[in-house]
């Protein structure tokens, strides 16, 4: 009996164990683990922000369409994106989505289907979109990709008359000519343009901008924007890399997205890490042929690649191989065209400018890749031949250049990056434009403002809910160019949206994943109130005045109890800034020998008359008094009585003679700290 018992003990266990293997909810099949830590900074109040915002380049108010998406309210979901965005088609399937790789949701299941979420709002009803009346300014913008069409969307909302010069035949830029056609239609691209040009946005197509036609643009134009972008593939500098058989890795996608025909062979390999080597890999395994084959070398590791997870992990499942730490020396050549590509094997070494670690060749691995074709796309180039590349420089958080009234943006300040980036320079852009014209930017306005009930918020991470599958062509059925993913239907997509944190309401995040209990979130009363200075003057008496405004915006504030700290840094972990709670929250502590005995923090004395929080800051003493109808801040220098309802001062007295001003910042602080201190230990 005993036998047959631990036999199916050890049945069950074997059954459970083949579960987990195949459930979604244990498994991590990421290329690189997610870490929603972004480069935002943690304040000692009001944390609360949305981590995919903070990094959407574009700064898109997901959340906010989210919500209105989640409740089917479609059109106002549609009119948030725009507000930042006049691309959603487009970014709704080509974006790189940096903010859903930061989303909240992977500590929990699975990221939010951002993008998703976009291409099916992008769908919906057109909100109306309402120009400023005629400003009387010129602004003329060279180049119709997505910096320079969203410049002038931007521009044209706020009133300026705009004019667009495109030397091709088509406006998009890269994004037209170069994104295959399995991950974006010619829809897509129409549509964002057609709202754009609704507007009143004129594009002088098939019209290039010499430095002469410049000269003239600047003088007939009250601003000028550059946003000509990357059109150039940068060069491989190895031996034979001239030979017949090597691709310019942009025209190759140039003329395939054409419909023109290509002769590749049946073995390809493509050179380099980014979203154009992916694009030309997926593009080469649908031409190569069922017996082909397309290799992609890399001289780092998946780690370092700078290529959307999403394609990346795309070209791997179709089949296209990938050969890290490879390092190209030689095209090799048979009659003069492309037989092999030379490469070593190379190790990672410290980290480089790129902040990336360097790859170094190991002596005596070299070995060759046979293949008909090389294609080296290792990066692009930005082409102005108006313009020196000095008079392009601009100055630290600007978008004005050398020339006065030029803007840039996009590749043509930055060097080669993604739609994103360039739609969301073009917007910053446009802003600083309508600044400088001495104009209010234009902002698209939305019916209803969203507001959660926090314990809802908490509620919803209290279970556990995946996102849905998108439909994609068999991998049998890639072969072609069409459409790879296939959109959600309403229900899901309603369903995706009501997944959202609302991390913009609510965090918490340290709070929640403190073994100790050691963070404490708390209720805390919106503050905004003149922040005084106090100056004494020559006859000894105070001097009252404004150096500004205390404002505490959020609702929810964090304090860490010292008491139950012990550093081990899981809040750091998990915290969305790139900072560690339990260091840069107010440290309070609940008895007075740990006060006493430890570095900076604060404690609470309650009376039967006051309630006094006690700082201490590199070994000085600070004290705030709540009285029934006052404040009494005192320091080693001063003892300053406050009015209980604007905090405003009402009376001084100077300890200390030498003292010339007295700060209040301090004061405001210990103000808020002190509504947390008595919800954590109320009389």
């Amino acid at each position: 009996v005993a036998d047959s018992k631990e036999s199916g003990i050890l049945e069950n266990l074997r059954k459970y164990a083949a579960m987990v293997v195949e459930s979604l909810a244990y498994r991590m099949d990421y290329l690189i683990a997610p870490n929603i830590k972004t480069g935002r900074r943690l304040g000692l109040f009001d944390c609360i922000a949305a981590p995919c915002r903070d990094t959407c380049a574009t700064g898109q108010d997901i959340p906010e369409y989210m919500w209105h998406t989640s409740r089917g309210e479609f059109r106002d979901a549609h009119g948030v994106i725009l507000r930042t965005n006049p691309f959603p088609a487009v970014t709704g399937m080509i974006c790189d989505h940096l903010c859903q790789n930061k989303c909240t949701r992977v500590h929990y299941d699975d990221a939010l289907l951002i993008r998703e979420v976009k291409r099916f709002n992008s769908g919906q009803e057109e909100p109306e979109l309402q120009p400023a009346s005629s400003n009387g300014f010129k602004a003329a913008v060279i180049g119709a990709g997505p910096a320079g069409l969203s410049c002038a969307y931007f521009l044209a909302l706020a009133g300026f008359s705009v004019e667009v010069f495109e030397r091709a035949s088509r406006a998009g830029g890269m994004v037209q000519y170069a994104i295959p056609g399995f991950r974006l239609t010619d829809e897509a691209m129409d549509k964002d343009l057609q709202r754009i040009t609704s507007l009143g946005v004129k594009i002088s197509y098939n019209t290039p901008v010499d430095s002469e036609m410049f000269d003239r643009l600047r003088k007939t134009f009250d601003f000028v924007f550059a946003g000509t972008g990357a059109p150039l593939s940068a060069p491989l500098n190895i031996e034979g890399i001239r030979s017949q058989g090597v691709l310019d890795p942009l025209d190759f996608l140039f003329r395939v997205r054409a419909g023109e025909q290509a002769t590749i062979g049946d073995q390809v390999v493509v050179i380099g890490g980014g979203n154009t080597a992916m694009d030309a890999a997926r593009t080469a395994y649908r031409l190569v042929g069922e017996k082909g084959k397309v290799t992609i070398v890399y001289r780092r590791t998946f780690n370092e690649m700078p290529a959307d997870q999403g394609e990346i992990r795309a070209a791997l499942e179709e089949g296209v191989e990938f050969m890290e730490l490879c390092g190209p020396e030689e095209v090799v050549t048979a009659d003069g065209r492309v037989k092999a590509l030379r490469c070593s094997r190379m190790e990672l070494k410290e980290a480089d400018g790129s902040g990336r670690r360097r790859p170094v060749k190991i002596s005596g691995s070299a070995f060759e890749i046979p293949c008909d074709t090389i294609i080296p796309a290792v990066g692009q180039v930005v082409e102005t031949g108006f313009m020196e590349n000095e008079d392009l420089a601009t100055r630290e958080g600007s978008y004005l250049t050398r020339i006065g009234n030029v803007f840039t943006g996009g590749d043509a300040m930055r060097g080669a990056s993604t739609a994103i980036n360039a739609i969301g320079d073009g917007r910053k852009a446009a802003e600083e434009i309508i600044r400088a014209a001495g104009l209010t930017e234009k902002v698209l306005q939305t019916n209803t403002p969203k507001a959660h009930d926090p314990v809802e918020i908490m509620k919803k991470r209290a279970k556990r809910e995946f996102a849905p599958r998108v439909e994609e062509l068999p991998l049998n059925d890639r072969k072609n160019f069409r459409l790879v993913q296939t959109p959600l239907g309403q229900n899901a997509i309603m369903d995706e949206a009501s997944r959202c944190l609302h991390c913009d309401e609510l965090c918490n995040t340290c709070v929640t994943v403190c073994p100790n209990l050691a963070n404490y979130a708390y209720q805390s009363k919106k503050i905004h109130f003149p922040l005084q200075r106090i100056l004494k003057n020559n006859n000894g008496s105070p001097e009252i005045k404004n150096e500004g405004v205390f404002a505490l915006e959020q609702g929810v504030q964090i304090l860490n109890i010292a008491d139950f700290c012990n550093e081990c840094g899981n809040c750091t972990t998990f915290c969305p800034t790139a900072d560690a709670p339990y260091l840069v929250k107010p440290k309070l502590h609940l008895s007075i020998a740990s006060f006493y005995d430890s570095g900076d923090g604060y404690y609470l004395s309650q009376l039967d008359n006051a309630n006094n929080l006690i700082c201490k800051e590199n070994g000085a003493l600070f004290t705030l008094s709540e009285l029934e109808h006052q404040y009494v801040f005192e320091t080693g220098e001063a003892v300053v009585t406050l009015d209980k309802e604007d905090f405003s001062v009402k009376e001084v007295q100077f300890i200390n003679e030498n003292i010339t001003e007295v700060s209040l910042e301090r004061a405001a602080d210990m103000l808020v700290i002190l509504q947390g201190a008595k919800s954590l230990a109320p009389r």
